[in-house]
């Protein structure tokens, strides 16, 4: 235990400091995000930060497979690391050369699908179950990779969310006696950290779409890898990101209906108009991460236990969400 401990440390200062260096490098390469009308910052920040995460999860994620799951040591590095990382490094261009959204959807699907192998029991399936089922689960990673980065629009509020659903993670594995995922997920959480200690308000850097993206990623690999090993539940791994889910869902699906351009920037989402109403980042994102842990965590807990009625928890844990989004008029056109 003393040994975890002192690894958690060393991977938050770890994380600190990278990110510290890399705020020195993207001011020397300019690689900035430049506020605007549509922003909820108010100077030029580094976008960049997530690789330092990035980097140390990687590498955790490669050494639990090497040398602790031996068995899934091709699966984990294919089916989990290598989507991630591909993610990963189209966000970072992303981030430096501004990709179209038609490449970005395409390799994000694409790592989607690979992420599939998770899934062992899909492949002894019907062709059509196999081939509808693996469009469902791939544009629902795509989807979850997506809303990461939309959500990743106020200091702390995505590196926060990650930080809690890696723990909430950490802890069904933990249940399903799982010593070495139960480890490897709290010590995933720490570079994190170490990164939330500079991109909290007023944030220092920001993590840009490659760690945006990269947490989506990561925690839908995670979840596939877990549900397949019935560590988790479907219907508990929607209950934990429902905070994200919601705000995002509802936001796109208003524009949708209300023939806004869905695809431009926009300041519409819950958690941002929120933001505006307390003014307030750190609020905002400790609020989602209070709701988070009072009330989306015990109902995830609960719809595992009593998977009999996990439709009816679930639904339980979306509609006040839900509400919310209608009350403060999440989707409609920008609150100025």
């Amino acid at each position: 235990m003393s040994t975890l401990a002192g690894l958690f440390i060393s991977l938050i200062i770890c994380g600190y400091l990278l990110t510290q260096g890399l705020i020195h490098y993207a001011h020397k390469k300019q690689l900035l995000d430049i506020a605007n009308h549509r922003s909820s910052h108010t100077q030029a920040t580094p976008r960049i930060g997530g690789l330092s995460f990035v980097l140390l999860i990687s590498l955790l994620l490669t050494s639990y497979a090497v040398f602790f799951n031996k068995e899934y040591t091709p699966a984990i590095l294919i089916f989990i690391l290598t989507p991630t990382l591909i993610v990963a490094i189209t966000g970072l261009l992303d981030d430096v050369l501004n990709l179209s959204q038609r490449v970005r959807f395409l390799l994000y699907f694409l790592s989607s699908l690979l992420a599939l192998g998770n899934f062992s029991s899909l492949f002894t399936q019907p062709l059509w179950l196999l081939v509808g089922g693996g469009l469902i689960l791939g544009l629902s990673l795509t989807w979850l990779i997506n809303l990461f980065n939309f959500m990743d629009g106020i200091d702390g509020i995505a590196g926060s969310e990650g930080l809690f659903v890696l723990a909430a993670l950490s802890f069904f594995a933990y249940q399903a006696s799982d010593a070495y995922l139960h480890q490897l997920l709290i010590l995933s959480t720490a570079p994190i950290l170490g990164f939330l200690l500079l991109n909290w308000q007023p944030a220092r850097i920001f993590m840009g779409d490659i760690g945006s993206t990269f947490l989506g990623a990561l925690i839908g690999c995670l979840c596939f890898y877990m549900i397949n090993a019935k560590m988790i539940t479907f219907f508990s791994v929607i209950i934990l990101l429902a905070a994200f889910m919601v705000d995002a869902t509802w936001t796109l699906s208003y524009r949708l209906a209300s023939g806004q351009k869905w695809y431009q920037a926009h300041r519409s989402h819950h958690y941002q108009i929120l933001s505006r109403k307390l003014g307030s980042h750190s609020k905002v994102s400790s609020l989602y991460t209070l709701i988070n842990i009072g009330w989306l965590l015990p109902l995830a807990l609960a719809a595992h236990q009593y998977q009999q009625h996990a439709l009816l928890i679930t639904t339980i844990s979306l509609l006040p969400l839900i509400l919310q989004c209608f009350i403060i008029g999440a989707g409609k056109h920008d609150h100025n």
